[in-house]
């Protein structure tokens, strides 16, 4: 399918369609697009939603189930339904939510679901029955038959049911409880209070609900979920933003020859120059000697555009050690618009002898720079500034970066046998590390095995990879060299060159 321009409520339908597939990203343009006028996009919504997806790259649950709860809207129960079926321990808050707003109407829907689900799988559903604002004997006894169940669930549920009906049965409950169990005799304690306290249960109002917030503005197309045949469709996409991340998306990997003629014919004549730079940097792994005189031509050409000789300063980072190359480089840095691409290329370069441009700009109020000077630090093991970047562990913007490259450069034996030691030093200093910064704190301390000639402790069996997590922001870090190195991976026999240039020259 062809990724759709047109952000109109008439065409909700394909907006979604291409956003399951990644073609679109998820940002406050495709959500206006559903909810600012419901009339002509709903038809589209509920039948994207009446579809299977389960097979789709990008799962569209959560912002359906947001949209949904915002319009309040009984033609969503079916699917609300479904989805209670496949969450039927931890359902989504919207989902919730938006089920409660439409009071009357979910009863009968939702008294069969929860007959079909039963009393073990039927809890969120009961939870929903208690919040709807209904009162009916058959929820009540639900509720009650809860209450026996499991006493802390059916307490909190009868208590946002409301009905004095059940404060009985809850007492003659407390009075079962053993007198240790403190913690429940008050729960159950709380739930008559809170029945005492108001009357019956009500939804949110849709004003209260921003379906928008932790959204951008606009987003490009999620390109890990994208197949190689739609990144190559997205290369002759009408926006240079979308060619440029299209040509991004390439990067260190391996593609087909079609891809790489149409990246080659994107260096050489795309009417964007930020587009020509990206294409040059895809091109980067390829060993072909014209190519690659070609690509000096344009980073050393005064008269190119300085996004593409930024561009082209990233290719050709392996070839640093060429006078020529590592003289643009420098010139780049010189200059403000391109200081970031050619950090950058220093630091993939893992030539050292760049350590000393990336101190000074750990601190920077420009963003793409301070990242690259976090970077730089980490992957040129730069350990006389590696604290300096203790103070981003704090920065939730930051921290990621902050432990991947501290992961990399702070001061310490770098053995197999005590590489688990450094990684309980990081997970102390940091405040505890999340499951996926575990994970990427493991991948780091692998790479610094790597760098010191030695075998990987965390992922010594897998290919090479690199682990996206929501905690991840290194989308332009390289991946981790594998037990047998890549072409463009360090060299594992420590000199900091790349494999290729090094111990796997011709």
């Amino acid at each position: 399918m062809t990724v759709p321009t047109d952000y109109s409520p008439s065409s909700a339908y394909d907006l979604l369609k291409a956003a399951s597939r990644g073609l679109l990203g998820l940002d406050r343009r495709l959500l206006h697009a559903l909810v600012d006028d419901p009339a002509q996009s709903l038809p589209g919504m509920l039948r994207f939603a009446a579809e299977d997806h389960a097979d789709d790259p990008v799962d569209l649950d959560p912002e359906l189930l947001a949209v949904f709860r915002r319009l309040k809207t009984p033609e969503a129960l079916p699917y609300y339904l479904k989805c209670l079926r496949v969450q039927v321990e931890d359902a989504n808050d919207d989902l919730i939510e938006g089920a409660i707003a439409l009071g009357r109407t979910a009863l009968e829907p939702l008294l069969e679901l929860y007959e079909e689900l039963g009393e073990e799988q039927g809890g969120e559903v009961a939870f929903i029955l208690s919040g709807l604002g209904v009162r009916d004997e058959r929820v009540l006894r639900i509720l009650l038959d809860r209450l026996e169940y499991d006493p802390t669930d059916g307490g909190m549920c009868l208590g946002l049911y409301g009905d004095p009906a059940a404060i009985p049965a809850i007492e003659k409950m407390i009075g079962e409880v053993p007198a240790d169990d403190a913690g429940l005799r008050r729960e159950l304690q709380n739930a008559i209070d809170e029945i005492g306290s108001h009357g019956t249960g009500a939804g949110e109002t849709a004003a209260q609900h921003d379906v928008f917030d932790g959204y951008p503005e606009s987003a490009g197309p999620d390109f890990d979920a994208l197949t190689a045949e739609d990144r190559l469709k997205l290369l002759s996409h009408e926006s240079a933003e979308f060619r440029a991340a299209a040509a991004g998306s390439f990067f260190q990997q391996e593609f087909a020859l079609d891809v790489r003629a149409r990246l080659l014919e994107m260096a050489r004549g795309d009417t964007d120059a930020g587009v020509r730079g990206r294409a040059w940097e895809a091109l980067s792994g390829i060993e072909d000697k014209d190519l690659r005189a070609e690509m000096r031509a344009v980073l050393t050409n005064p008269e190119a555009d300085l996004a593409e000789r930024g561009g082209a300063a990233v290719a050709l980072a392996d070839d640093a050690g060429n006078p020529e190359v590592r003289a643009a480089i420098v010139a780049l840095y010189e200059l403000p618009e391109t200081r970031a691409k050619a950090m950058e290329a220093m630091w993939r370069s893992f030539d050292r002898g760049f350590s000393a441009y990336f101190p000074a700009h750990i601190d920077s109020a420009d963003d793409a720079i301070r990242r690259q000077a976090i970077f730089g630090v980490g992957y040129l093991g730069i350990g006389s500034e590696a604290d300096r970047l203790r103070t981003y562990f704090d920065d939730e913007d930051w921290r990621a970066d902050a432990l991947y490259a501290w992961a990399l450069s702070t001061p310490a034996e770098v053995t197999r046998g005590r590489i688990r030691g450094l990684l309980r030093k990081i997970d102390r200093t940091a405040g505890g590390l999340s499951a996926g910064e575990t994970e990427l704190v493991q991948l780091a301390l692998d790479q610094r095995l790597l760098l010191h000639g030695l075998e990987p402790v965390f992922f010594p069996d897998e290919e090479e990879e690199h682990v996206h997590d929501e905690n991840c922001a290194h989308e332009h870090a390289p991946a981790p060299a594998a037990q047998e190195a890549g072409r463009n991976d360090p060299c594992p026999c420590g000199s900091g060159k790349k494999y290729k240039k090094c111990c796997g020259a011709p």
